[in-house]
């Protein structure tokens, strides 16, 4: 496997009203340094962040890569 260069995740926008201010990853995606793409659906799981830069550690962490790489979309 390639070296990851980049990973966007996609936030979930289904989150109940209640719950406002909490983030959810909806779909995660890694780009290596040729620019295959991959899914990484064992990171769809429900998890409940209260910041982005939680969000961003815990993905990072589950992936072996750095923070500074993840990218977070709306």
């Amino acid at each position: 496997m390639k070296k990851i260069a980049s990973v966007t995740v996609h936030l979930d926008q289904e989150v109940p009203e209640y719950m406002h201010g909490v983030l959810r990853c909806a779909e995660v995606t890694s780009e290596d340094e040729e620019g295959n793409e991959q899914d990484h659906p064992e990171l769809i799981d429900n998890a409940e962040f209260a910041s982005e830069d939680a969000l961003k550690a815990h993905v990072a962490e589950r992936l072996g890569v750095s923070p500074d790489i993840v990218d977070i979309e709306d």
